[in-house]
């Protein structure tokens, strides 16, 4: 089984659907107020893989402004 690359997905709108299998967590960039979705598999939840993530997706929502770059539509995330 091969297992996809995690993505954070910009939200568009005001709320998006999200299958009961799935936990969200959504990060919001402090400068512009853009949101990003990021969903996980209950199954296989890691709180800390989690927290990692939001960490890393907010770091780079930040690192878009200051080199004064539109942020990307996804962002692929670490799986480490």
């Amino acid at each position: 089984m091969v297992k996809l690359p995690s993505v954070a997905r910009r939200m568009r709108g005001t709320v998006e659907a999200v299958s009961n299998a799935n936990s969200m967590e959504t990060v919001v960039c402090s400068k512009c107020g853009q949101r990003f979705a990021i969903r996980y598999d209950v199954t296989s939840l890691n709180v800390e893989l989690a927290k990692k993530q939001v960490s890393f997706v907010t770091e780079q929502l930040v690192w878009d402004h200051i080199q004064e770059r539109k942020h990307h539509g996804t962002i692929e995330l670490p799986n480490v």
